[in-house]
């Protein structure tokens, strides 16, 4: 399989003020509340802090991870997506180049937006991980440190909430695997453009990157993030997307998660392919209604 990479420019997003949740100073602290109204229990009442956009950043193995929540102001809050962005593509690009933000924020959704750099969303990392790659964030990460703190300062993702997570490309992969990880906090899942099991690239140097060489270590490419191994407990539903014509990841990989989902009886689960579409913001782009669509539709469900 073959990977590229997006160049960008950062892009600076206002810190918010009063009614926000932000993280405290200090660079390995964890957030913590910092809104009186933030004290109540997470089972207590679950009206959002936030009342504008927020950026903050939480620590990951002394490196500041990037957190961009985008919050509907006029509109009446309806729920959470978070949007994952692919291997090494910037958090922002899902707002710049699709219209999943205004969009979703149109309807009443939050989208929040990690910054995950080269990350492959795997839930650990081993003594055989490239070394440059340890300062971007896991999945374990985002289960135990990020989604507690979010629930916690801003009571957004708390499990009677519509909370919904999406991802394209590697992103794809993230998504689906946080929803295997968490299926009582999210509601749905959207995978865009995605690979779910890594025994299919034994050649590929992302994943041999992280995990080491299939023939050393075939138990780790089995059964660690592996959605396809995992089917029985992938219960989420999920609405996969993908372009015939993609050259970066073939088509074949959502085929295969479909067809293990439905042998599973997850029934409520779709697979849209596009028969011109490749690997590009335009195909994921042209899915953003869809999507949104499929997510209301699971509400309060």
């Amino acid at each position: 399989m073959i990977r590229f990479l997006f160049s960008f420019v950062p892009i600076v997003v206002g810190i918010t003020t009063a009614q926000s949740c932000s993280p405290p100073e200090g660079p390995e602290q964890p957030i913590v509340v910092i809104n009186e109204q933030a004290e109540d229990s997470i089972s207590g009442s679950t009206t959002p802090i936030l009342t504008k956009d927020t950026t903050f950043n939480i620590p990951f193995k002394g490196n500041q991870i990037e957190v961009v929540i985008k919050f509907p102001k006029t509109h009446t809050f309806k729920g959470t997506i978070v949007a994952l962005p692919g291997w090494n593509f910037p958090n922002t690009q899902w707002c710049d180049s699709t219209d999943l933000c205004s969009k979703a924020l149109a309807k009443g959704y939050a989208v929040i937006l990690p910054q995950m750099g080269k990350s492959i969303y795997c839930d650990t990392i081993f003594p055989e991980t490239r070394m440059d790659w340890l300062k971007y964030p896991t999945r374990s990460w985002m289960r135990e440190t990020m989604i507690p703190a979010i629930q916690k300062s801003c009571k957004l993702l708390l499990e009677d909430q519509n909370n919904h997570v999406m991802g394209l490309s590697t992103g794809a992969r993230g998504a689906v695997l946080l929803a295997l990880d968490l299926p009582k906090i999210f509601k749905a899942c959207a995978a865009l453009s995605g690979d779910f099991d890594q025994t299919r690239y034994t050649k590929d140097n992302l994943y041999n990157g992280y995990y080491g060489s299939y023939s050393k270590f075939t138990d780790r490419w089995t059964k660690n993030d592996n959605a396809i191994t995992s089917i029985e407990r992938l219960t989420v539903p999920i609405y996969l997307a993908h372009g015939k014509n993609d050259q970066i990841v073939p088509l074949a990989y959502s085929v295969q998660l479909f067809d293990a989902l439905q042998d599973a009886g997850n029934e409520k689960s779709v697979l849209v392919v596009n028969p011109k579409a490749g690997h590009t913001y335009s195909f994921w782009n042209s899915e953003v209604n869809a999507v949104l669509e499929f997510f209301d539709k699971l509400n309060e469900k």
